[in-house]
């Protein structure tokens, strides 16, 4: 039996100060934010900005595709406190923590990043303050997302790593306790992509941030992630040749389309959703051209480049995976109607410099510190070793030793999409097994969920809207049985672990969605399978154990 977490206490003294924060006119009030600056002195940190903001009126800071400014016009008033934290003499990380003004529900909800980019993400931390919450955000200490602040400058690849996050959130509960007149009761953090990786350094380094924590579509293995970007490049190209990719978004089209003809209704239902990959049996040599066939069809060349990209890079001395390749169902997924990088199309090239690797400023940079370097001088043996010595003391998050996090009743939920053209979803299979053979009492701290006909964090032919705690998959329904943030909140708080959620797949645009269909999200290793009924609905579905996998 699960032991349920006792509450913290706050002393009555606290909720007396909170009270009394919430009587005051609205004139004093918005001095008491604006005193933030003057009174409360940070380790390691300093506040630049603290300014009450009134409901309706928030204007964010980057200007939408038109020019126009967004004006967040549904959020309550809240006290704003922007600050910079400096751990090094070389760190000038910027943080954000919202305080609303009232309704506030004692928590404290920190979300992550995306990519390599500066931004603060502002649409969540909006979300989570209409729920109430305190919200934080940090921009991971530098600007952009050029890669190349980290020439000469290790102390800011640490920070980008791992330090901005947890100086951001030790700064952000000093700012609550001080504006509250007590701390926050539960502090969370959510992520997906790289706020997945975030999330699990966070669970790894410092497991006393944070009391509930959720990583989607970590990429934590980040190294070898970004020797896999490269591999599927150079798959796809011939030597040397970087105007002349090999397969094309039609291509994958194509193979996508026989995939799924395959193994969609392995389980039971066609609905355009594989729901287990690793039961699907296909090999893309059958669709290579026969004799004067010219097109529908894939080139011996071409069938060769996928099979590499299936299976991931290998190191060349050893022949040992350095990184699992994707599954079936990800080569041209459709995270939107309207996805311009459907699949694989995304992330074996950068978009914005085609004929280069995605995350080639890595290795420019980071890893060889030299900004002409060649990506086609990568050796898969010597320098798979070089990337690693290099890197992943500082840049990885793939210990599976959660045990200091364990101790202190700590909750992890992970998500990872089936059909994730980033990271390999393998992979987060791979992790969470490694969390459970090195963490004693795994259950009580780590559920994984494998989500069919999911992209990359959001998005996909399957039902993918399940958490208000992530970019674009707000179900229609915030309860524990719909909704991850609310399911982990009750975890942490009440002791309630999680079982199956719903999730939801909506049609229409997002101004008039419906449901389309739900389906249960199963938590691994179970996985939903179909028992009769209408198949629009999630109870006609039950979790069971998977099929067997079949070798070979």
């Amino acid at each position: 039996m699960t032991a349920i977490r006792p509450r913290r206490t706050i002393p009555l003294a606290g909720f007396a100060a909170a009270a009394a924060l919430l009587a005051m006119p609205a004139a004093a009030r918005a001095a008491d934010c604006a005193g933030l600056a003057q009174r409360l002195a940070l380790p390691h940190a300093r506040i630049v900005l603290a300014t009450e903001v009134a409901g309706g009126a928030f204007q964010d800071d980057t200007r939408l595709p038109d020019g126009e400014v967004k004006v967040y016009r549904s959020l309550p008033a809240f006290c704003r406190v922007r600050g910079v934290s400096s751990p090094s003499a070389d760190s000038e990380i910027e943080f954000e923590v919202w305080l609303p003004v009232s309704g506030w529900t004692h928590r404290l909800h920190m979300v992550g990043n995306g990519g390599y980019s500066s931004n603060l993400y502002y649409a969540e931390m909006a979300q989570r303050l209409r729920a109430g919450d305190v919200a934080v955000a940090t921009n991971t200490g530098h600007r952009g997302k050029d890669l190349s602040f980290g020439i000469g400058h290790p102390q800011k690849i640490a920070d980008f790593a791992h330090r901005a996050v947890h100086g951001s959130a030790v700064a952000a509960k000093a700012v609550t306790a001080a504006y509250y007149g007590h701390p926050a009761r539960y502090a969370y953090f959510s992520g997906c992509s790289t706020g997945g990786y975030q999330a699990l350094m966070e669970a790894q380094r410092y497991p006393d941030d944070f009391d509930g924590i959720i990583a989607g579509a970590p990429g934590n293995n980040r190294s070898a992630l970004n020797m896999a970007f490269l591999w599927n490049y150079q798959a796809n190209h011939r030597r040397g040749d970087d105007q002349h990719p090999l397969l094309d978004a039609g291509d994958l089209k194509l193979i996508n389309h026989a995939v799924v003809a395959r193994c969609d209704p392995l389980d039971g239902v066609t609905d355009g959703v594989i729901n287990d990959p690793r039961i699907c049996r296909f090999d893309v040599g059958e669709l290579q051209c026969a004799k004067d066939q010219a097109k529908g069809c894939l080139s011996p060349e071409q069938v060769t480049a996928a099979r590499r990209i299936y299976a991931g890079p290998r190191d060349a001395r050893t022949g040992a995976v350095i990184y699992p390749g994707y599954p079936f169902g990800t080569e041209g997924v459709m995270a939107s109607a309207d996805d311009e990088h459907p699949g694989w199309t995304g992330y074996w090239a950068n978009p914005d410099k085609p004929d280069e690797p995605q995350r080639v400023d890595f290795f420019r940079y980071w890893v060889f510190a030299d900004p002409q370097w060649n990506w086609w001088s990568f050796d898969w043996g010597r320098d798979v070793d070089t990337v690693r010595a290099r890197m992943a003391s500082t840049f990885d998050a793939s210990s599976p030793d959660l045990r200091r996090f364990a101790a202190r009743h700590g909750k992890l939920i992970m998500f990872m999409g089936w059909q994730d053209p980033v990271g390999a979803p393998p992979e987060a299979i791979r992790y969470a097994r490694a969390v459970r053979a090195a963490t004693p009492g795994a259950d009580a701290l780590l559920r994984l969920y494998m989500v069919p006909g999911m992209a990359h964090c959001a998005g996909g032919p399957g039902a993918t809207n399940f958490s208000s705690a992530t970019r674009d998959s707000v179900p229609p329904v915030s309860d524990a049985a719909h909704d991850m943030a609310v399911a982990l909140e009750d975890w942490v708080e009440k002791g309630a672990a999680p079982r199956a959620l719903i999730a939801t797949h909506y049609a229409g645009e997002k101004g008039e969605r419906r449901v389309a269909f739900q389906r249960p999200l199963c938590p691994y290793p179970q996985v939903a399978r179909y028992r009769g009924g209408p198949q629009a609905e999630a109870t006609s579905f039950v979790c069971a154990a998977p099929k067997p996998v079949r070798k070979g």
